[in-house]
C-alpha cells in the first residue's frame, strides 16, 4: 500500500556555477532558477510505501517463544511483526485473567499501530482466533486506506466464532483430552494433540515452554456485537494433521462463514497443530501472499 505526500523542495547547498563574467550572453540567459531542481521552491509528489507489519495472536497456553521460528521467517520478508504473551497465558494459580482481558490487551496493540497509520495483517492461532473475532471489527481498513487499521485476518487452524459463542459453543462440546484441574484447563497427551509432526527434542522444548491458561476463558461467551470476520477479509490455513482441532471442525467453522455469505481464501498445509514450528516458511509464505494481495 503507498501514499502520497508533497515536499517543498528548497536549494540548501552551494552551487559552484562560473561566474556571470565567464559567460556568454547568451550562457547568462539560458541559466535560469529551474535549472537545478532543488532550487526552484516548486512542489514535487512523492510516493512512500504505508506502514505494515503482522501482529500474531497466539494460541492458549503458548507464548511468543512458541512463534519466534515463523517471526523470524516473516522479518525475513521485510515484514515488521508482533507477538506478546496473552493475558490469559500465565501460570498463575487459581486463574486472575479473562477472555476480556485478551481482547483488551489485543485491541491496544492494534489502537496504538492504527494511531501510527500502519497496515496490519492479524494471523491468529487457535484461540488467537476467538480473540481476533471479538477484539478487531472496529479497526477494519479498506483497500486503498491511508489511515491504519487491520486490513485482513489470517486464521491458522483457529476458531471462528460467531457473536456470542463460547470456544466450547463453536465447537459443540469440550474435548475430552482437556480437562479441568482447579479451574486450569489442562490439556491430556499434549505431545501428540499440538506437536505430533515435530521431532521429540523439538517437542519436548515446546512442551517445556507451555504455560496454564484458565478454564473460564475458554468457556465465555464472546460479547461484541460484530465479529471481525464480517467486517475484514479472511483466509484461513487449513493443518490437515492436526489432533487438537480437527481438519473437520476447520472446514466446518470455515463453512458457517461462507454459508453467512462470506467468502474465506483458503489455504492447506500437512501440518500438525503448531505449522508455526514444523513449516515456518510456508506459514510465512502466505502471510506474504496475503500481504501482498491486499496491497494491489
Amino acid at each position: 500500500m503507498m501514499y502520497l505526500v508533497f515536499v517543498r523542495l528548497e536549494c540548501t547547498r552551494k552551487q559552484n556555477f562560473p561566474k556571470p563574467s565567464t559567460l556568454s550572453r547568451t550562457s547568462r540567459d539560458r541559466r535560469t532558477p529551474s535549472s537545478h531542481p532543488a532550487c526552484d521552491g516548486q512542489q514535487m509528489q512523492v510516493t512512500i510505501p504505508q506502514p505494515r507489519a503482522v501482529l500474531i495472536v497466539t494460541g492458549a497456553w503458548h507464548v511468543p517463544g512458541h512463534y519466534q521460528k515463523l517471526v523470524a521467517a516473516i522479518e525475513s520478508r521485510g515484514i515488521r511483526t508482533i507477538c506478546e504473551t496473552l493475558p490469559t497465558n500465565n501460570n498463575v494459580v487459581p486463574p486472575n485473567t479473562t477472555l476480556q482481558d485478551d481482547v483488551d490487551f489485543i485491541r491496544s496493540i492494534v489502537a496504538k499501530e492504527t494511531a501510527s497509520g500502519t497496515h496490519l495483517t492479524v494471523l491468529a492461532h487457535s484461540w488467537g482466533g476467538m480473540i481476533s473475532s471479538s477484539a478487531l471489527a472496529d479497526f477494519a481498513v479498506p483497500r486503498g486506506s491511508t489511515q491504519g487499521g487491520v486490513t485482513d485476518l489470517i486464521f491458522m487452524c483457529a476458531f471462528v466464532p460467531r457473536e456470542g459463542e463460547s470456544l466450547y459453543g463453536v465447537s459443540g462440546k469440550q474435548p475430552p483430552y482437556l480437562v479441568d484441574e482447579n479451574n486450569i484447563m489442562v490439556c491430556r497427551d499434549h505431545l501428540k494433540r499440538f506437536y505430533n509432526d515435530l521431532e521429540p527434542e523439538e517437542a519436548a522444548w515446546a512442551e517445556s515452554l507451555r504455560v496454564a491458561h484458565g478454564t473460564v476463558a475458554q468457556n465465555t461467551p464472546l460479547s461484541m456485537e460484530k465479529v471481525a470476520w464480517r467486517t475484514i477479509p479472511l483466509s484461513y490455513i487449513f493443518c490437515e494433521n492436526d489432533e487438537a482441532v480437527p481438519l473437520s471442525l476447520q472446514k466446518m467453522m470455515v463453512g458457517r462463514v461462507e454459508s453467512d455469505g462470506i467468502s474465506v481464501k483458503q489455504y492447506s498445509l500437512a501440518a500438525s497443530h503448531s505449522p508455526f514450528l514444523s513449516m515456518p516458511d510456508k506459514v510465512a509464505d502466505i502471510v506474504e501472499e496475503v500481504i501482498n494481495r491486499v496491497s494491489e
